[in-house]
């Protein structure tokens, strides 16, 4: 009995990471620089690999500039994440969200960091320009490529994930 395996499973990392580096020079180099552009150029090829949806890249472009204008002080941190949170919130209790959508959301507003302080308060804050959401948007369309929209969901939690590291290392903006 001869399994059936996609043309990719002969695929290597150090290939896989190549191309990944070609293709986001590309990107960021058509889109000059703009950062909300190369985020929505990400969403446009979800979009026309059918991991999601053309509401649904809509809803993603807006959670991305909501962070971004966070991130960039053009807006307040707080209000940003709970405007954030709401949107995912909607996307997740419709129960139509394609898997990969919520997983970028998910990105997005896990791109803010809550914490308690001492007193009572509570701190938001956001990387001043924010790689969760567009790291899931990568990830999810390499793993698409890979294990089709199966692997384009675990592909955009592993980009989230490595995104939110990026995010770590650099300084966040404060409320």
């Amino acid at each position: 009995m001869k399994m059936e395996q996609p043309a990719t499973v002969g695929l290597d990392i150090a290939g896989l990471m190549h191309a990944t580096r070609a293709e986001a020079r590309r990107v960021m180099e058509a889109s000059k620089g703009d950062v909300v552009s190369d985020h929505e150029a990400i969403l446009d090829r979800l979009q026309v690999a059918e991991l999601i949806t053309g509401d649904e890249a809509r809803t993603l472009l807006e959670l991305y500039r909501i962070g971004y204008e966070a991130g960039e002080g053009k807006g307040d941190v707080q209000r940003a994440f709970f405007e954030s949170r709401g949107m995912y919130d909607r996307m997740a209790a419709s129960g139509t969200a394609s898997p990969v959508a919520l997983i970028v959301a998910s990105a997005g507003v896990g791109s803010f960091e809550v914490a308690p302080g001492d007193d009572g308060s509570t701190t938001v804050t956001i990387a001043r320009v924010s790689y969760g959401s567009s790291l899931a948007g990568i990830g999810a369309g390499i793993g698409a490529i890979i294990g089709g929209p199966a692997g384009g969901a675990l592909g955009g939690a592993i980009g989230g994930l490595l995104g939110g590291i990026v995010d770590e290392k650099k300084d966040k903006k404060k409320p």
